[in-house]
């Protein structure tokens, strides 16, 4: 009976402690966090988003790209994302601590992208949890990714560290499921790239890592638009109105925000094939697409993907087996004209 009273005593002079750190913040120079800052902004109870930068990675940005999610649930603290690198993971599991009164206990890496995930080797003792899918790419792509973010980091290389790839050690299988608060659900970004989409119902809240960006036209590379429209589909016949998607990047996004992908998707693919037919060439500039805003029309991705998709309807062209010789003809003449 003794040692009940006294542990509940410990916890409530914890949870004191805690409350007292939280008001003190950052006036209280004690309890400073080293490293980069990392801004957190409260969107439910016990509830923060780590905005990340826009763009790519720079030496200014750090490679703070992704938006992370971090979620208090009991004596838990469960993080979505860990950012791009060991530095940026003690320092934000710093600042959580000041603002929750706990460090990260679980580390979710919902897709296998450097900037969402090599922070995972900053937090010491947390539970490391993804797909197993997921898991298996970072075993295969971490150790060349971090070089090639190290080159992007330029400058600020030196938060890597010793650039230790962390990998998940709690494995999820299947399609979906639920952990701790969240409910999970598996996607494919390409053949070979699963994505995993993380829901707070409390908050109405749900991530969307790997699929929908709001800081200009979604991120094309390395995926195949045919399993991107089909999550596209998915997610826009899965979140009620009110409900709000976290993007890999930019502010949160309406339930809506799939079905405007769908559309810039088929704009795009609809932009390309004319393009082709009048035998333009790829090296022609992307053109603004009807019903799409003017961010996304202005945004590098948008000149990238032009590229992307260019280069997916030639793979059909060539690939598909020809109706008529004259329809072959015709339509190499096209292909040869757009090489021009």
């Amino acid at each position: 009976m003794q040692r009940n009273w006294t542990s509940r005593r410990h916890r409530a002079l914890q949870t004191v402690l805690s409350l007292l750190l939280v008001a003190a913040g950052a006036a209280w120079p004690a309890f400073a966090c080293p490293g980069p800052p990392v801004p957190l902004q409260p969107v439910a109870p016990g509830v923060w988003l780590v905005p990340g930068a826009d763009g790519d990675t720079t030496p200014d940005n750090r490679g703070a790209l992704s938006n992370l999610l971090a979620v208090r649930d009991g004596r838990r603290l469960w993080l979505v994302g860990s950012g791009p690198s060991i530095a940026h993971a003690r320092a934000l599991d710093c600042q959580l601590q000041r603002v929750s009164g706990q460090r990260v206990t679980d580390v979710i890496a919902p897709w296998p992208r450097p900037e969402l995930v090599l922070g995972q080797a900053g937090l010491v003792g947390a539970r490391r949890w993804a797909h197993a899918d997921v898991a298996s790419a970072m075993r295969e792509r971490c150790p060349r990714c971090i070089e090639r973010l190290r080159l992007r980091l330029g400058t600020a290389a030196s938060d890597l560290a010793e650039a230790v790839v962390a990998l998940p050690d709690h494995l999820l299988r299947g399609d979906r499921g639920a952990l701790g608060p969240l409910r999970w659900q598996r996607l494919q970004r390409s053949g070979t790239t699963a994505v995993t989409l993380w829901s707070l119902p409390r908050a109405r809240l749900t991530t969307a890592h790997g699929l929908l960006w709001a800081d200009g036209a979604p991120d094309l590379r390395d995926a195949d638009t045919v399993h991107l429209e089909r999550a596209w589909q998915r997610l826009a016949a899965s979140v009620p109105d009110g409900a709000h998607w976290l993007p890999e990047q930019g502010p949160l996004q309406p339930a809506t925000a799939p079905a405007e992908h769908l559309h810039y998707l088929q704009a795009l693919r609809a932009a390309v094939d004319a393009a082709q037919a009048r035998g333009a060439p790829e090296s022609d500039p992307a053109p603004a697409l009807p019903g799409v805003s003017d961010v996304v029309n202005r945004s590098l991705r948008h000149q990238l993907n032009w590229q992307h998709v260019w280069r997916e309807a030639e793979a059909r062209w060539m690939a598909a087996p020809a109706a008529s010789e004259t329809g072959t003809e015709t339509q190499r003449g096209v292909f040869q004209r757009s090489l021009r």
